[in-house]
């Protein structure tokens, strides 16, 4: 059973055409093909049963937090009752993101994202202290292309590694928090774009490794020391340039009013009543325009700082908002929803290898065969949860052993279609019992 570290475990097939391919394979006749598709009609109705009660748990454990809720409650939650709440959450969070095959994010690669530089060429700044818990997870690790700009208006394709699809959970600390931040840094109170002590989810797609700071709510974005260069080179020369043009009427008007100034001083006339020449009065507005001059340039630079700053503020948003899938409870559906699907293709293409195979298989052999077929016959290099997948054919008890091979390992085998429809139609049958249960109670 080969491992593989630079394969994922995501089966990248709706489940319904994993159906589709397993029976145009070859192995199923039209009457078996029929009859598998049953076993899979059942199969996912189980798993839809089972994973529906897991989401109602999520978004009861959720609810204290959620900053979209829209109902009334008549119950309060105090410290003790929200930590318990929260780390159930999280255990159920992690139990179904890691059923839809997401990985847990290191603080390897959480800290390479804070290091390396914007594929968005600007600088974001994240502050962790906002936060009480930060989890995120990740699926798909991919590289893929990217056109950027270079010196002098040159493009350049780069490789981009990149994350498909990352989960960010996130809870703000609480209001006395914010407050006492507020005061720190000597701000004026004002009103926060979230709710102290709530949690934020996000789901996004395509995320860049290096980019990962953008995803959080409290970003900030900050030019880089390439952007003042190139902002603050063009206002030092032109400002020098100014200073130049200006300097002597500057100085011509200087002289001349501390001259004026000194003589009525000196005769004790009155400054107010001070009258000048002509030519005097032209060096005066001479100088007064170059002091407007140098100011419209000051206001100048300063609103194309802001300008620059705008745009990259754009550029965050215009990127986060193609790239959020869900956010807040819709996530918890969104997971849900992929765990349900991934369960159910490595369940149906385990038991269809193993029926392929009526003498049984060993682990490593099934995990090979199924990793293999979807290499070969479809161009898709995974990493197949064998493990899993044999684990949740034996909780519907559809898998056997039936010996072991030379190597001692396990060899298993499933029954029939025929069979296989029964006891999944059995367990079906058994999920409701109240009928029975009455019928008892009344005869009693």
């Amino acid at each position: 059973m080969a491992q593989h570290d630079d394969r994922d475990r995501f089966i990248p097939f709706r489940k319904a055409e994993v159906v589709d391919l397993l029976c145009h394979e070859g192995t199923l006749d039209a009457e078996h093909q029929s009859r598998f598709r049953a076993f899979c009609k059942v199969l996912e109705s189980l798993y839809h049963f089972e994973y529906h009660g897991q989401l109602e748990k999520m978004k009861e454990h959720y609810f204290p937090f959620n900053p979209d809720r829209d109902t009334k409650t008549k119950r309060t939650f105090d410290a003790a009752s929200l930590t318990t709440h929260e780390e159930a959450l999280m255990a159920e969070l992690a139990e179904v993101l890691d059923g839809a095959n997401y990985e847990k994010l290191t603080e390897a690669e959480l800290q390479h994202a804070l290091e390396e530089e914007s594929l968005f060429r600007i600088s974001l700044f994240v502050d962790f202290n906002d936060f009480s818990r930060v989890v995120l997870f990740r699926r798909g690790d991919v590289v893929k292309k990217a056109e950027i700009v270079k010196w002098f208006f040159r493009k350049e394709t780069i490789d981009v590694p990149t994350f498909e699809r990352v989960a960010l959970l996130v809870r703000f600390k609480d209001k006395a928090y914010f407050e006492a931040k507020s005061k720190r840094q000597q701000k004026k109170k004002a009103e926060l774009p979230f709710d102290p002590g709530t949690m934020v989810l996000k789901l996004f797609k395509d995320v860049p490794k290096a980019d990962l700071e953008m995803l959080f709510p409290n970003t900030e974005v900050r030019m880089r020391p390439r952007d003042w260069a190139m902002l603050l080179a063009p206002g030092v020369i032109g400002g020098f340039g100014v200073l130049l043009k200006s300097a002597a009427s500057l100085a011509v008007a200087a002289t001349l009013i501390w001259a004026l100034m000194k003589a009525k001083l000196e005769s004790g006339e009155n400054l107010v009543e001070t009258s000048m020449t002509p030519e005097q009065g032209a060096v005066i507005v001479a100088a007064l325009m170059a002091l407007v001059g140098i100011g419209g340039f000051m206001v100048k630079q300063w609103l194309k700082f802001k300008n620059r700053k705008i745009l990259f503020m754009k550029t965050l948003a215009d990127n986060l908002y193609f790239k959020n899938l869900d956010n807040n409870e819709g996530v918890l559906n969104h997971i849900i929803d992929g765990a349900e699907e991934e369960e159910c293709k490595e369940a149906m293409l385990a038991y269809y290898f193993l029926l392929k195979h009526p003498e049984g298989l060993t682990e490593a052999q099934l995990d090979d065969a199924i990793e293999h077929w979807f290499e070969e016959k479809h161009e898709t290099r995974i990493d197949f949860e064998v493990d899993d997948g044999l684990r949740k054919l034996n909780d519907l008890g559809l898998t056997e052993e039936c010996g072991q091979s030379a190597d001692g390992a396990t060899i298993y085998r499933v029954p029939g279609l025929e069979e296989g429809c029964r006891r999944l139609d059995e367990i079906w049958d058994n999920l409701f019992t109240y009928n029975n249960d009455a019928a008892g109670a009344d005869a009693n």
